[in-house]
């Protein structure tokens, strides 16, 4: 590996502007110079994760800020351990401080009977979470591209998502500190970023079984799509952007609506009919779903709601509906009463 670039000002223009580019949307999403904070990324040693491991270090570098490494073997390849080894020394390069771990995740899918994909996915994440406290670190940075994000509203679509869940994964995260900066960043992109700058990454060839439902998407799906329109990512991109505008106005509307809820014996939630009477049903039924979803676990059905709406219109007074989470809705003359059993 060739000497790494030091500084934003060592890029050629092309790949300096990029590299801004990345920095601009971040700090829209996050609403913060997230370069001038302590960041925490994760890297796994591919095309991805490198690039943005080497782009955050020069942006951090330039602004002020500190960036830590997350990497994690997830034990399931021959070459895993040339992946951490690879890892490691990009952040000594770097003068990145790193944690790696070494899981089981296969031990840990056999153990809770769940797949693969979801063992991994529950393990990175605790991980992330543990080096988030250790680093003390105030975002978590994620390597997801256009491409990752046109993968996943495909999958949504096919899973049966709703809007505005559709749209595919945020950008940025509040609760969990998780900011993707390049989800408006072409593959591509990053690839060329890494070849001018001669720095390798790791490839992992796991990504061609198609036991995995991503990897048929990606392999099969995308590819015919993007045959029918090659700029498909920058159009899920801009629907990205109109369903978190209409998720901002939405949640507006919501805050002042359940100003009038009104709490009652048992920690149940009284949802008054003078809210519901006037409230359009796009609005009822966002309701309906916060309440429920803020009284505690369980998955909230979409059908489900709209029969509990159905029952409402209806004024079917003294109908109860059963929702996941031992939850229940009772319907009277006042209005719509939730709690748990």
């Amino acid at each position: 590996m060739k000497s790494l670039p030091k500084k934003i000002q060592e890029l050629s223009p092309k790949l300096a502007k990029l590299c801004l580019d990345i920095e601009k949307f971040g700090k829209v999403k996050s609403g913060e110079d997230f370069a001038a904070k302590a960041l925490l990324v994760g890297v796994s040693g591919g095309i991805d994760s490198t690039a943005l491991l080497i782009i955050v270090t020069l942006l951090a570098r330039k602004s002020g800020g500190r960036v830590f490494c997350a990497h994690i073997d997830h034990g399931l390849r021959s070459e895993s351990a040339g992946d951490r080894t690879f890892v490691e020394d990009l952040c000594a390069d770097l003068g990145v401080q790193v944690k790696s771990l070494k899981a089981d995740v296969a031990g840990y899918a056999e153990e809770k009977s769940i797949g693969l994909e979801e063992a991994g996915r529950i393990i990175r994440y605790d991980f992330f979470k543990q080096c988030l406290k250790k680093f003390d670190a105030d975002f978590l940075l994620l390597a997801h591209h256009i491409g990752d994000l046109s993968e996943d509203v495909i999958m949504r679509l096919i899973r049966g998502s709703g809007w505005p869940a559709l749209a595919g994964m945020d950008a940025y995260d509040p609760k969990r500190k998780l900011l993707r900066p390049l989800l408006s960043t072409k593959k591509q992109e990053l690839e060329d970023f890494l070849r001018s700058i001669g720095c390798p990454w790791r490839e992992d060839e796991s990504n061609n079984c198609d036991d995995y439902t991503r990897n048929r998407v990606r392999n099969y799906i995308m590819p015919l799509l993007y045959d029918e329109n090659p700029n498909l990512g920058l159009g899920l991109v801009r629907l990205k952007n109109q369903a978190e505008l209409d998720e901002a106005y939405w949640n507006e509307q919501l805050a002042e609506a359940l100003v009038h809820v009104q709490k009652v014996e048992d920690g149940g939630i009284m949802l008054p009919c003078s809210i519901l009477n006037k409230s359009h049903s796009a609005l009822r039924l966002r309701i309906y779903k916060k309440i429920l979803d803020d009284l505690g676990p369980g998955h909230t059905l979409f059908d489900s709601i709209i029969l509990l709406d159905q029952g409402f219109l209806g004024r079917k007074s003294g109908s109860t509906f059963q929702f996941s989470g031992n939850k229940v809705v009772k319907i009277n003359k006042a209005g719509l009463l939730f709690k748990v059993n």
